[in-house]
């Protein structure tokens, strides 16, 4: 969308457009994703008069014309229409919270309305404590994840209790090259992975999402050896 970025989301071609009917739809997205909010001609063919995307002020029940020149949804909004000039379906990317609301494809006197709503991340496992046993010189994984694993939340922080909790320093100390996130594909993964377990690991572990936590007991036990009259011992 190089020169729509300066441009407001309104096509003039010639008229012959009639609107799918459907007056009202409801769509749910997450944060960080992406939304398709559909509008069509009933004749995928058709070419469309003046049409605009609007979305109404915030706390006022006005509608504006959404304008990709504005700072909240330059690189973020285009139209897509591949080669159905009567497609106008809007494609909303990078989503946010403020993003969520009512947005209206408007064509002349006819129109289709849609409520998007875009939600956040909310921690399994809330208001338990998860206890977890793992032995020297292993690995464990300490879990924590949103509900939904495609919703990225906008900050989160593992900490330890040492007399306090701490942020902990994955690139310092004994943390370096031991403690990485593990989230594969899914943003809402926000698991933490310890490798070489020592029993200074073991203790009290924290996944702080703003007003939400998953709390963890991490017991790490030594090996245990098992010796045979031949005086050899085994793991």
């Amino acid at each position: 969308m190089q020169v729509g970025l300066y441009l407001l989301l309104v096509l003039h071609i010639a008229e012959g457009c009639k609107l799918k009917d459907r007056k009202f739809e409801e769509i749910t997205a997450h944060i960080g994703g992406s939304a398709l909010l559909p509008c069509y001609c009933t004749d995928p063919q058709a070419t469309p008069g003046r049409f605009t995307w609007k979305k109404p002020r915030t706390n006022i029940d006005i509608l504006e014309e959404m304008s990709s020149e504005r700072i909240q949804y330059r690189d973020r909004v285009q139209l897509v229409n591949g080669h159905s000039p009567g497609n106008l379906s809007l494609l909303i990317s990078l989503l946010t919270e403020e993003d969520g609301g009512y947005y209206r494809c408007d064509l002349e006197s006819r129109y289709t309305d849609i409520k998007l709503t875009v939600k956040g991340c909310t921690l399994t496992n809330l208001k338990t404590t998860l206890p977890i046993t793992a032995h020297t010189g292993g690995s464990v994984l300490l879990p924590c994840s949103c509900t939904e694993l495609r919703a990225k939340p906008k900050t989160f922080t593992w900490k330890k209790y040492n007399q306090k909790w701490d942020s902990i320093p994955f690139e310092s100390g004994q943390y370096r090259n031991r403690f990485q996130l593990v989230n594969g594909h899914s943003p809402g993964n926000l698991s933490l992975l310890i490798s070489h377990l020592t029993e200074e690991d073991g203790g009290w572990y924290r996944c702080d999402l703003e007003s939400e936590s998953t709390l963890i007991r991490l017991t790490v036990k030594g090996k245990t050896l098992v010796c045979f009259l031949s005086a050899k011992c085994v793991e």
